[in-house]
């Protein structure tokens, strides 16, 4: 509802919520469901995304800056992570969930996963001694978290347990890229 002291207009709608990038992140980082469809839907948002996860890819290299190959690595990791988790959801929703979400698309999971990594945005601070290995694990479980909500949302799930185990299987696809990336990070 608007505030009208005059009281000359009655508008029972709530506003419209902003569209930039900042106020998308955020309002996904706590879980406003409507970020979530909207994102998912508008196609114009990929470019904030593809910015998005670029600079949680730099908030990673730099919280991880004491060892060149691995903030590399984590870097490279990120944008892995991003599209590995957009395409397990897409696929996991076209072969498991076909007949029930078939409107849910490999684009609007790629921006889906990619508004969620707003919180990952905090592990630059994993650089501070001491307490940075905890915001490192704080901000991956937050992200995480807002996945799933991400995804129960667009996917419409009556519970968290298929977007669970769509994180689940990503996260182990995840693992064997992550081995593969410090195997070769590890070689240079």
């Amino acid at each position: 509802m608007n505030y009208d002291p005059d009281e000359t207009i009655f508008n029972p709608e709530p506003p419209e919520a902003p569209r930039d990038l900042l106020s998308r992140a955020l309002n996904a980082a706590m879980f406003n469901r409507a970020t979530f469809q909207d994102v998912s839907d508008d196609v114009s948002a990929n470019k904030m995304i593809y910015g998005l996860v670029g600079a949680a890819a730099v908030a990673s290299a730099i919280g991880s800056i004491d060892d060149t190959g691995i903030a590399v690595a984590n870097a490279i990791l990120v944008v892995a992570g991003w599209l590995i988790y957009a395409h397990v959801a897409s696929f996991m929703r076209g072969v498991l969930f076909d007949s029930i979400h078939a409107d849910a698309s490999r684009e609007g999971m790629i921006r889906v996963v990619g508004i969620a990594y707003g919180p990952t945005l905090l592990r630059a601070f994993a650089i501070i001694p001491y307490i940075g290995g905890v915001i490192w694990l704080l901000s991956t479980i937050w992200f995480l978290v807002v996945v799933a909500v991400g995804l129960k949302t667009v996917l419409a799930f009556d519970n968290y347990w298929p977007a669970v185990g769509i994180i689940v299987v990503g996260a182990l696809v995840n693992g064997v890229v992550s081995l593969i990336v410090f195997e070769i990070v590890s070689d240079i």
